[in-house]
């Protein structure tokens, strides 16, 4: 009893480790318009690309401060690449969804290897998403900043 408890641990440990790759084909892509920097989303279906309404703060939201912000919706883990901006350059923040208006999540910040997988190259920076929730990212640049909202939405798991 005991080693098949322990063949069924140590095959549980080697799962993860099994999971396909995921598919860098972009399935949605946009530039950047202050920071200049090139986006693209893969991994996963897009659902909308539609502006969203934000708030800096709850207290924001309660005095109807709200702006416009860009965002895109997927099914699935995307994986969001940026070309011509390095991980210093991005700012990654939670947004809850309150009603139809996102605002910032000040408890925690997205946590690497837990909700996120960081992978660095020449003239670029990939985050593969794991956890289904709002990302907003922030990525300044000498010629501007740009924020983003990546709303990730996992159907396959309920």
């Amino acid at each position: 009893m005991k080693y098949r408890c322990f063949a069924a641990l140590a095959l549980a440990m080697l799962l993860p480790g099994c999971a396909a790759a995921p598919d860098l084909t972009p399935v949605w892509q946009r530039d950047l318009p202050a920071s200049g920097v090139h986006m693209e989303l893969a991994n996963a279906a897009p659902l909308s690309d539609a502006d969203v309404y934000y708030a800096a703060t709850r207290e924001e939201l309660y005095v109807h401060n709200v702006s416009v912000l860009p965002a895109v919706k997927a099914d699935g883990q995307p994986v969001v690449t940026f070309y011509g901006a390095a991980a210093q350059d991005i700012d990654l923040v939670y947004l809850e969804d309150i009603g139809d208006v996102y605002v910032d999540y000040d408890r925690v910040k997205p946590q690497i290897k837990l909700d996120y997988i960081l992978t660095e190259g020449d003239g670029y920076v990939s985050y593969e998403l794991d956890t289904a929730y709002n990302f907003e990212f922030t990525v300044t640049t000498q010629t501007g900043e740009d924020k983003i909202l990546v709303v990730s939405e996992r159907s396959d798991v309920k």
